[in-house]
């Protein structure tokens, strides 16, 4: 379990987060909206450890954020556009950077790890492109891949920034779907997504944040309050099935 009690965070003068609580249960599906800048990146990368926070707490596991974090790993799908396409490394190659923390520095990979990232890719669909340099995959196959790339590590969560950029419209269903079967089988999962509409069918938690945090539960209704709470009064509902 993810808790986070009182959680606030500056970047100068600027509160970019304020008095956050939020508890993520083991094998949950939680999905995070809100507008642009409201602070879902940053929550993420708090996390992850990766940005210090000003006052709050978070436990991992009933352990000390920074000390669980010392020993263990969170799987981290950034967001698409910061990863570069044109860096020289096949399918294969860049799911077994998810296991480099493990292996330490300047220790080589192995047979075994081979083995492991080709287990990966195959459990991604992607085991024919293993040999494929990233930069001639599509959007939706190199979502794929640095999933495979998080689940290597096999830590218990799953961090995923905006996700479906990048993904070809007719493939977000099978995207989520996959996603789904990856949180079946008891993977934790987080996600920063703008897809309001799939987050409702997949996710079991809405997580609405403009710098404070509401949340909703997937019985609750998408309706015009809860896009208030998060976007203000800029937004309005589009109701649409899926």
């Amino acid at each position: 379990m993810i808790e986070i009690k009182n959680l606030t965070y500056k970047a100068g003068n600027r509160i970019l987060l304020e008095n956050i609580n939020l508890k993520l249960h083991d094998s949950e599906f939680a999905a995070i909206i809100g507008p642009n800048g409201a602070g879902k990146s940053t929550l993420l990368k708090i996390i992850l450890g990766q940005l210090s926070y000003d006052r709050g707490e978070i436990m991992i596991d009933n352990i000390p954020h920074k000390q669980w974090l010392s020993d263990n790993q969170i799987g981290y799908l950034p967001q698409y556009e910061s990863f570069d396409r044109q860096f020289p490394a096949n399918a294969t190659e860049i799911v077994l950077m998810g296991c480099a923390r493990k292996k330490g520095i300047m220790r080589h990979f192995n047979s075994s790890d081979k083995l492991k990232a080709h287990e990966m890719l195959k459990s991604m669909n992607m085991y024919e492109k293993r040999n494929t340099r990233i930069g001639l995959l599509s959007g939706g196959e190199l979502q794929r891949v640095l999933i495979a790339r998080a689940l290597i590590s096999e830590g218990k969560y799953l961090f995923l920034d905006e996700p479906e950029a990048g993904v070809d419209k007719r493939q977000i269903e099978g995207f989520y779907s996959l996603l789904k079967r990856i949180n079946n089988d008891g993977k934790t999962i987080l996600l920063v997504s703008h897809d309001i509409g799939m987050m409702t069918h997949h996710s079991k938690y809405i997580i609405c944040l403009n710098r404070t945090l509401h949340c909703h539960t997937q019985s609750d209704l998408i309706n015009a309050n809860m896009i208030k709470e998060a976007y203000g009064d800029v937004m309005q509902l589009i109701d649409k099935e899926y």
